[in-house]
C-alpha cells in the first residue's frame, strides 16, 4: 500500500477515468479507481480546499481488506 497526499484539485480525479463513488461521508467522498491495473482508493474533501489522499494497493484483495478494516475499526 502506498499513500500520497496532494493539494485539493479537481483535475486529480480526472487522472482516474472511470473512478466511481464508493461512499459519501460528512467530510469526504471516497472513490474506487483503477489505472494501469493498479487499484486505488481516493479520498476527496467534501468542501473545497484541503487535501486529497490517494492510496495505491498491490491488488483488489488488499484494497478490500483496507475497506473492511476501515469500516469495522
Amino acid at each position: 500500500m502506498d499513500q500520497q497526499t496532494f493539494p485539493y484539485d479537481h483535475d486529480l480525479l480526472a487522472a482516474f477515468p472511470g473512478a466511481r463513488s464508493y461512499e459519501r461521508g460528512d467530510l469526504e467522498t471516497t472513490y474506487l479507481a483503477e489505472r494501469a491495473g493498479v487499484p486505488y482508493l481516493i479520498l476527496v474533501p467534501r468542501a473545497g480546499g484541503g487535501s486529497v489522499t490517494v492510496i495505491a494497493f498491490e491488488d483488489e484483495r488488499e484494497r478490500a481488506t483496507h475497506l473492511t478494516q476501515s469500516v469495522t475499526a
